[in-house]
């Protein structure tokens, strides 16, 4: 595999109804158990070797920080090329994925303008353009004469392009203690240009006490538009509506929420995630016993051969993860199925508790039924 510093400009990165309704609610819980014990198992699971590793990695003869500096800009280098493939075949969304796990394991310019590369042509304009003007910014920063003077320039080169395309936008006439968002997202000022993705958008000014005016605009590329925002009207409540919200009949008891719907998915999901941290503690569990095991039979008292450091600071972590999974675990499984129980109760059913004294004693009275 090629270098990355010697692909180019941008080639471097540095039954009845209700039967029907009891089988739907019984799959929508299998779901969610599924769902909470997959999240789990596979996201902690996978958790664990990688500490794991990086705890024998800290333990190794080299000096602390390079073993880990050196696998990291490894595998920046692999997502780098498998962006840069993806790219050249026309996969922008995962060649766009392949570039960003890069810049988080090593930032480099040449990763920028390639995550600027890969945004344009799906027409997100405006990220592109911010990538390609953080790849300028960064590499003013550079020591290296050469790779500074090659993505200064392929940055310079790709915002002069870009930069014409990019339509803007302009809000004026907004009231003090407006509030304006596009696209139903604030912004954080309300005058200057605003840099905006070609299409359609929805611009909203909103004020207290105002009626909120709200615009659809159609932006072209390369277009400047300047919106004027009229004066806001006052926001009047149609007559009698204080009255008829004083005067609604409460909603009969019996009519909330009931049963599995008082509580959603969470019994499922939290029940679903805790048997997932069991199952992955037993693992890991099994793991730490494996490597105490081998150090038993190895080692002689406290004393251990150099290469089995690595292998008892993995037992360690792993007996201390393994605690963790568990305790999590039963916790979550507990919280689940007390919801779970909780949620099959009818809430038209009450429970009252009152104290009184008598002539044997005081204590709690409990009337109803649970």
């Amino acid at each position: 595999m090629a270098s990355k510093y010697e692909n180019g400009m941008i080639g471097e990165r540095g039954g009845s109804g209700q039967r029907r309704a009891r089988v739907v609610n019984w799959v929508r819980r299998v779901a969610a158990v599924s769902l909470g014990t997959t999240l789990a198992s596979g996201s902690l699971a996978s958790y664990v070797p990688s500490h794991a590793r990086a705890q024998m990695a800290g333990s190794s003869t080299a000096p602390s920080g390079t073993t880990h500096d050196t696998t990291a800009i490894q595998r920046a280098d692999a997502f780098f090329e498998e962006g840069r493939a993806l790219l050249d075949l026309g996969h922008y969304k995962e060649a766009c994925e392949k570039f960003e796990f890069s810049m988080q394991l090593d930032p480099s310019p040449g990763t920028l303008l390639n995550l600027g590369n890969c945004s344009e042509p799906q027409g997100d304009l405006v990220r592109a353009l911010e990538y390609f003007e953080r790849a300028f910014d960064d590499a003013q920063q550079r020591s290296d004469t050469r790779r500074k003077k090659l993505w200064t320039e392929a940055a310079r080169q790709r915002i002069a392009s870009l930069s014409p395309r990019v339509p803007q936008l302009s809000v004026r006439n907004v009231p003090a203690d407006a509030r304006v968002s596009i696209d139903q997202r604030p912004l954080e000022g309300k005058s200057g240009v605003l840099r905006i993705n070609p299409g359609r958008h929805l611009v909203e000014v909103s004020a207290p006490g105002k009626r909120t005016f709200q615009q659809d605009v159609v932006v072209a590329t390369g277009q400047r538009l300047v919106l004027d925002v009229p004066a806001l009207e006052s926001e009047q409540k149609p007559p009698g509506t204080e009255e008829q919200v004083q005067r609604a009949p409460e909603r009969p008891h019996h009519e909330r929420t009931r049963g599995g719907d008082r509580y959603g998915p969470w019994p499922y999901v939290l029940s679903g995630a805790g048997i997932g941290l069991v199952v992955t503690g037993l693992g890991t569990g099994l793991a730490a016993k494996a490597k105490e095991n081998k150090l038993v039979n190895e080692c002689m008292g406290n004393e251990c051969p150099l290469e089995l450091e690595g292998t008892r600071d993995s037992a360690k972590t792993l007996a201390v993860i393994t605690d963790i999974f568990w305790v999590t675990g039963l916790i979550a499984t507990g919280v689940g199925v007390t919801l779970f129980i909780l949620e099959g109760q009818d809430e038209t059913t009450s429970t009252s508790v009152e104290a009184g004294c008598f002539g044997s004693g005081c204590g709690l009275i409990a009337n109803g039924h649970f």
